[in-house]
């Protein structure tokens, strides 16, 4: 299966903030979608943020890009208290994960087994 590894860090989850940040690398990756999902995995431990041509069901909207202020947050406190439980993660600490890009199914999947703590002063 072809894949690609994303240098940059393609995700960091905050529990406490309720929030999913999508860094621009993996939009990059996935060639700057309209829209995306999240593809959970627990018993692999992996959550997919996969690009979706049209709005359908559980997508999220990606904001167009502008180099001067561009983020992308989401909300989902549901989805991360299930993450957090499954990985059995400390609540008070947010996560920074890398990603492998799989173009064959259009999707950045990011093994959350090897997430790092993001440190204190730290950007998010």
């Amino acid at each position: 299966m072809p894949k690609t590894t994303v240098n940059i860090t393609g995700v960091s989850l905050c529990q406490k903030k309720g929030i999913i940040r999508i860094f621009r690398s993996t939009i990059k990756e996935l060639g700057d979608p309209r829209y995306i999902r999240f593809l959970f995995n627990p018993e692999k431990r992996t959550l997919a943020v996969q690009s979706v041509s049209r709005k359908e069901a559980e997508c999220f909207r990606v904001p167009k890009y502008n180099p001067k202020d561009w983020d992308f947050k989401i909300c989902s406190i549901q989805m991360l208290r299930i993450i957090w439980r499954v990985c059995e993660w400390n609540e008070n600490d947010m996560y920074r994960i890398a990603g492998t890009h799989y173009p064959e199914y259009n999707l950045v999947e990011f093994n959350l087994n090897q997430a790092r703590i993001v440190q204190f002063g730290e950007i998010e």
